[in-house]
């Protein structure tokens, strides 16, 4: 049913049924769009998530989880590996071409958008999803991290809630307390003097201000 709303959506695809097939099938092509069971005889799919997120070739694919493991916990887990998109089983499946259309469009724009510019002793270059920061690299961040310390930093001072970045920076549903996973996990890769310019406000949200 999946591969029948999607040849009507217009998408040409390759399936496979393992993660063994997936890893194997990643080392030789580069897709557009990842659709990604996270029940697979030989594992959890989160595996080949992390996988893609890891890889400076693949880490800007944008992938969506499709499973029938609905509890908060799971989400939690699919959010954090570096899952754009989280639906649940039964979906209606018309649904499904539509998320995958809003994010390859996404990508799209983002590409358009080149490369990003310097603020101060820190560059952000959006085409080798790296952050810079005194001429040393930080290439460990997820595209969720990314995105976010990007949005942050280019919006600087500025506060935004957490449904503010939750609607801007991944234009997706979400729940509020993932921000606060991401922002944990992105203070904790980047150097302390970058990191402290991640800053909690009580009440509001978070911003990026740069040292004076």
């Amino acid at each position: 049913m999946v591969k029948a709303v999607l040849r009507r959506g217009g998408f040409w695809f390759d399936c496979a049924k393992t993660l063994g097939e997936g890893r194997n099938y990643l080392t030789k092509n580069k897709p557009d769009l990842i659709i990604l069971d996270l029940r697979l005889p030989d594992g959890n799919g989160l595996e080949i998530c992390e996988l893609v997120r890891s890889s400076p070739e693949l880490a800007k694919i944008p992938i969506i989880a499709l499973t029938g493991l609905t509890e908060f916990s799971d989400k939690k887990r699919g959010f954090a590996a570096g899952v754009d998109q989280y639906l649940e089983k039964p979906l209606i499946l018309e649904e499904l071409p539509l998320w995958a259309h809003a994010l390859l469009r996404r990508v799209e724009w983002d590409a358009e958008a080149g490369p990003m510019p310097a603020f101060g002793d820190l560059q952000i270059c959006g085409e080798s999803f790296v952050v810079k920061f005194q001429d040393k690299v930080i290439g460990n961040l997820t595209r969720r991290e990314f995105d976010l310390f990007y949005f942050l930093v280019k919006n600087s001072p500025k506060i935004f809630s957490r449904a503010d970045i939750i609607a801007k920076v991944w234009k997706t549903a979400s729940v509020d307390n993932l921000v606060d996973t991401h922002i944990f996990n992105l203070r904790q890769k980047l150097p302390g003097e970058l990191a402290a310019r991640v800053q909690s406000i009580s009440g509001k949200g978070f911003r990026y201000l740069p040292a004076a």
